[in-house]
C-alpha cells in the first residue's frame, strides 16, 4: 500500500470504502425487509443519531481546536490578534466573529473583539446584529469555565440564525467566543423526509433542526422524553417511543461529548411500513450510482490534491538545503491553500530568523571579545610602557650625541621601540574591532603568534611560561583571522586562570598536521577538569569561576566559532594532569 502513489490510495481507499459501505447498506436494506421493520428502523434511527452525533463532535472538535490554538496565540503575541484573526477567518468562512475574554479574580472582561465586516456584507448580515445577539444571548461565563466547552444557540429573530461556540484556554486565563453560520450543522440534520433529525444543546434547546423557525425561536425541546433521557440518563445512547405531538414517533438519541449537545433521529411510526417498502426497491441502483460516481470523482480528486501537494514538497526539500525565502504559489483547496500559506510564512520566518540569529551570534561573539580585551588591559600597558621607556631615555641621550653618527643610532633604537610598542597597540585594535566574516586563506601558526603576542606578557604577569611547538609544512587554513585568534586567547587566557594555584605553570601551544585538517593544541598543568564539569564545559553560561570572574560564554562562543569554520573544539583531561584543548580546521583546498 505504501509503494502506491497518493492519487491510487485515493481512489483505492474511496473504491474499498464506497464499496464495503454500501454492501453493507445492501445488507441492511435486505434485513430491512425480511425482518422487524419497527426493530429495522430503531436501528436505522440509531445509525443515524450516532453518525450525525459523530459529525457534530468532529466539527464542533475542529472549531474547539482552532479557537483554543488562537487563545493561546492571543497570549503570547496580543498585538498580532487582529492578523490572526483573519487569517482564521479566511481559512473558516463559517466564522462570523471572535471574541477574547480574560479571566481574573476581579470577574471576566472582554480584551479583543473581531467581526469581519466585509464576509457579513456579502450575506446581508450587520455588524450591529451580531453585537444585538450577543446581547440577547450572552455567555454564561461560569458555564463555559466549568465545562469547558459550551454550544449555543445566538439566533435572532427574523432571520438571522447564529451558532455560538465557547471554549475556555488550556490555563483557564480567557474564553474565546465564536458567534458561526450554522449551515455545516444543518447539513447533518437534514437527512432525508422520513427521518426527522434535530441537535439541541446542554439544556435541551433547539441548536438546529430542518424548520429554521424553531432555531431562530430558540424552541426548547427539554420536555421530549428522548431529549430527558439523552441529556440526564447515564447511557450516552438510547432508542424509545413516545407520543409526541399526537403522535407515536421512534426516536433514537446519542449525546455529543460530555453532555455539549445531543442529537434525536425520529421517524413516525405511521411511516415506518411505507418507507421500508421503497428502500431495498431504491437500494441497489442507489449504491451503484454512488459508488460509480464516487470513483469518477476520486480520480479527478487526487488529480487535484497531488498536484499541490507535490509542489509543496519541492519547495519544501529547496528550504531543508538552507536556501530561505522560497515560497509556493497559493492555489487548489482551502486546506491546501492554508498549507501553503503557513509554508510562504514559514520560509519568510527562518530569513528573519537566521539574520536574527546571525546578528546576536555576532554581538556575543564581540562581547567576549571585549571581554578579553579588558583582561588584557594591563599587560598590554605594561608591555608598551617598556619600549615607550627606552624611546624617552634614547631620545635624551640623542639630546647629548657628540656627533651625528652617535645620533643615528639613538634614532635607530628610537625608531625599533616605537615600532614594537605600535605592533602591541595594532594588534590590540585589530582584535578589538567588530568581526568580519569574511574568509581568507591563512597560515595557522601566523595566526598562533599573532594571539601569544597579545597574550604572552598577561601569562608571564601570572608566572605562567609559555612554550611552543609549531609544526612544519602544515596546509593552509580558510577563515577569519580575528574570530580565530578570539579562540586561541580564550584558550589560552582559561588555562593561565586554571593554573592559579599550581606549582608548576606552564601553557604549551603545539600545531600539527592531522590528515586533511590542521590540529593546533593548547595545553596546561593545572588540576585538570572532573569528569561532571567536563559534560558541561561548553554549554552556554556554565563557569566554575567566581560571580563576576566569568559568563560562562567563552567556551560555548569559541566552538560556535570553530564549527562555523567547519571544525571541532574539543577538550581531553585526567584530573591533576592538566587538560588540553584539540582545535581542528580543515585544509584548504588547492
Amino acid at each position: 500500500m505504501t509503494r502506491l502513489s497518493i492519487r491510487a490510495q485515493v481512489v483505492l481507499l474511496i473504491s474499498l470504502l464506497l464499496t464495503a459501505a454500501m454492501a453493507l447498506y445492501l445488507t441492511l436494506a435486505t434485513r430491512i425487509v425480511t425482518r422487524d421493520k419497527e426493530a429495522t428502523v430503531y436501528d436505522v434511527n440509531a445509525l443515524v443519531a450516532g453518525a450525525v452525533a459523530d459529525q457534530v463532535e468532529t466539527t464542533v472538535d475542529g472549531f474547539t481546536d482552532k479557537l483554543r490554538y488562537f487563545g493561546q496565540e492571543y497570549a503570547s503575541t496580543p498585538g498580532d490578534a487582529e492578523r490572526r484573526a483573519k487569517s482564521l477567518f479566511s481559512a473558516d468562512d463559517e466564522v462570523l466573529s471572535l471574541e477574547v475574554d480574560t479571566v481574573s479574580e476581579a470577574g471576566v472582561e472582554r480584551a479583543f473583539l473581531f467581526v469581519d465586516a466585509d464576509r457579513l456584507s456579502t450575506l446581508n448580515i450587520e455588524r450591529e446584529d451580531i453585537l444585538l445577539a450577543r446581547k440577547q444571548t450572552p455567555v454564561p461565563f461560569d458555564v463555559v469555565r466549568k465545562s469547558g466547552v459550551l454550544l449555543q444557540n445566538a439566533s435572532l429573530a427574523p432571520d438571522l440564525a447564529l451558532l455560538r461556540l465557547s471554549v475556555v484556554t488550556a490555563d483557564g486565563k480567557a474564553i474565546i467566543t465564536a458567534d458561526l453560520r450554522p449551515e455545516r450543522l444543518l447539513r447533518t440534520v437534514n437527512t432525508g423526509s422520513v427521518t426527522r433529525v434535530f441537535l439541541v444543546d446542554a439544556i435541551g434547546r433547539v441548536l438546529a433542526h430542518r424548520d429554521a423557525s424553531k432555531v431562530i425561536a430558540h424552541e426548547d425541546f427539554s420536555g421530549l422524553t428522548p431529549v430527558k433521557s439523552a441529556l440526564s440518563g447515564k447511557a450516552a445512547r438510547g432508542a424509545e417511543q413516545y407520543d409526541g405531538e399526537g403522535e407515536q414517533r421512534l426516536a433514537s438519541y446519542a449525546r455529543v461529548g460530555q453532555g455539549l449537545a445531543a442529537v434525536v433521529a425520529e421517524v413516525p411510526v405511521a411511516e415506518v411500513f411505507g418507507a421500508t417498502r421503497e428502500l431495498s426497491s431504491r437500494s441497489f441502483l442507489f449504491a451503484a450510482g454512488i459508488v460509480a460516481l464516487a470513483l469518477v470523482l476520486a480520480v479527478f480528486l487526487s488529480r487535484a490534491l497531488t498536484a499541490p501537494l507535490r509542489r509543496l514538497s519541492d519547495t519544501m526539500a529547496v528550504i531543508s538545503k538552507g536556501e530561505y525565502g522560497v515560497e509556493v504559489p497559493v492555489e487548489g483547496a482551502p486546506e491546501i491553500r492554508s498549507v501553503g500559506t503557513a509554508l510562504n510564512e514559514m520560509s519568510r520566518e527562518l530569513i528573519r530568523r537566521s539574520d536574527d540569529l546571525q546578528r546576536a551570534h555576532n554581538n556575543l561573539v564581540q562581547s567576549e571579545k571585549l571581554s578579553a580585551v579588558g583582561e588584557l588591559a594591563a599587560s598590554v600597558a605594561h608591555e608598551v610602557k617598556n619600549p615607550m621607556v627606552g624611546i624617552l631615555g634614547f631620545a635624551q641621550l640623542g639630546k647629548e650625541a657628540d656627533t651625528m653618527v652617535e645620533a643615528k643610532e639613538y634614532f635607530g633604537l628610537i625608531e625599533s621601540d616605537t615600532q614594537r610598542a605600535n605592533k602591541i597597540l595594532q594588534n590590540l585594535l585589530e582584535f578589538a574591532r567588530p568581526p568580519e566574516m569574511e574568509m581568507e586563506p591563512l597560515v595557522v601558526n601566523e595566526v598562533l603568534q599573532g594571539a601569544l603576542t597579545l597574550c604572552r606578557h598577561q601569562l608571564q604577569m601570572q608566572g605562567v611560561k609559555v612554550e611552543t611547538a609549531f609544526g612544519d609544512g602544515l596546509g593552509g587554513i580558510l577563515g577569519n583571522n580575528n574570530q580565530l585568534r578570539q579562540v586561541l586567547l580564550n584558550l589560552m587566557m582559561n588555562a593561565g586562570q586554571a593554573m592559579a594555584e599550581s606549582p608548576t605553570k606552564r601553557v604549551t601551544v603545539a600545531t600539527a598536521a592531522d590528515g586533511d585538517f590542521v590540529k593546533v593544541l593548547v595545553s596546561d598543568t593545572g588540576p585538570g577538569i572532573p569528569p561532571e564539569v567536563m559534560q558541561n564545559l561548553f554549554k552556554p553560561f556554565f563557569t566554575t569561576k567566581r560571580r563576576g570572574l566569568g559568563t560562562g560564554l567563552g567556551l560555548s562562543v569559541s566552538r560556535s566559532i570553530i564549527e562555523a569554520h567547519r571544525g571541532t573544539l574539543t577538550a581531553e583531561s585526567t584530573v591533576g594532569q592538566g587538560a588540553t584543548f584539540i582545535m581542528r580546521l580543515p585544509v584548504k583546498k588547492s
